[in-house]
């Protein structure tokens, strides 16, 4: 009798212990399958792995290091100097001071001159917009091919004074000025007043821009012997600024030359096509006039070579932000 009430209670006990374990195992299960969810039904575990990813994949991106004597001989057009500057802090650990004695000992500012450095082989690595055709055939006639990789993305912008109550204009009413059947502003919706359209010199990286992006083949009018051709960036944005009767100017000039270079308070951009020109706009290549920043090189130029280590590095995550730190939008694909 005494024997099958213990084999009772030890019974008792063994069904306690199942259903205390068969609960325990529930309630663990369902601690896994809630608490390991995030709010989109996504393992956490699954997701905190794919942070860790991302992170391992930007670390594997290395800082470029180079000495001095290993940097390759470089050169740019004006808008891109500060980019230079960044790249000489990154690669080579500049200070400020000494990234400004850099660029004023081995740039030029120039586009043309720039280019002339590539094909003389002064230099083995430019940055800049896209050649002119005048500059093609030199380097045609020099056995000089190019290689250009886009590094960035900028805008090509039209300036007009702030006085000026015209917003935006059409890539067509653009041309229409500068071919010279727009001569006054209310033409375009403005006041009656006669149209100052400055330009720049032939060959200027600017000059070059606004015969392939804006005039497309038509040619724009004559300003020999007129002050309406101005020699620099800076002068040009002086002139819509102010120079006399700058109120009824209109001029052109890079994004971040205006923006952040020399900047103008009494300077507007003119939306174009109703798309003003900002950062976010130039980005997503909404902005009309977005242009391509080149790195370029000859063709010949050796695979293993220092400038084409530095080009390939720009295109890296971190090279891209040395880009961004000169004052460029990344080049998105």
């Amino acid at each position: 009798m005494e024997e099958t009430k213990k084999t009772k209670g030890n019974l008792t006990i063994v069904f306690l212990l199942v259903i205390i374990i068969v609960l325990a195992t529930i309630g663990i299960i369902y601690y896994i399958n809630n608490s390991a969810k995030d709010n989109n039904g996504n393992s956490v575990e699954n997701v905190g792995r794919e942070e860790n990813n991302q992170i391992s994949n930007e670390d594997k991106t290395e800082n470029l290091k180079m000495t001095a004597e290993e940097f390759p001989k470089v050169d740019g057009a004006t808008a891109m100097l500060p980019m230079i500057g960044e790249i000489t802090k990154a690669v080579l650990g500049y200070s400020d001071e000494q990234a400004q004695k850099f660029l004023d000992e081995n740039t030029q500012g120039k586009t043309a001159k720039v280019y002339q450095g590539l094909i003389d082989g002064k230099t083995n690595v430019i940055f800049a917009s896209e050649p002119s055709d005048d500059i093609l055939q030199k380097a045609k006639k020099a056995g000089v091919e190019f290689e250009m990789t886009g590094i960035g993305l900028d805008g090509f912008v039209f300036l007009i004074n702030e006085q000026n109550p015209v917003k935006s204009l059409t890539l067509d009413q653009i041309r229409g000025i500068y071919t010279g059947k727009i001569t006054n502003w209310k033409e375009v919706g403005g006041d009656d007043a006669k149209i100052i359209a400055y330009q720049r010199e032939k060959n200027s990286g600017s000059q070059n821009l606004m015969e392939k992006m804006v005039m497309k083949g038509e040619k724009m009018t004559n300003t020999a012997n007129t002050n309406l051709e101005i020699g620099s960036m800076s002068g040009l944005i002086d002139g819509v600024s102010s120079q006399e009767n700058s109120k009824y100017a209109i001029g052109y000039s890079i994004y971040l030359y205006a923006k952040e270079q020399y900047v103008k308070g009494d300077v507007k951009f003119l939306a174009i096509d109703g798309v003003e020109a900002t950062d976010e706009n130039i980005t997503n290549k909404s902005y009309p006039l977005t242009k391509i920043v080149y790195a370029i090189t000859k063709k010949s130029e050796p695979q293993d070579s220092s400038a084409r280590k530095l080009i390939n590095w720009l295109l890296t995550d971190k090279g891209q932000k040395v880009v961004e730190a000169g004052g460029y939008v990344r080049n998105t694909k």
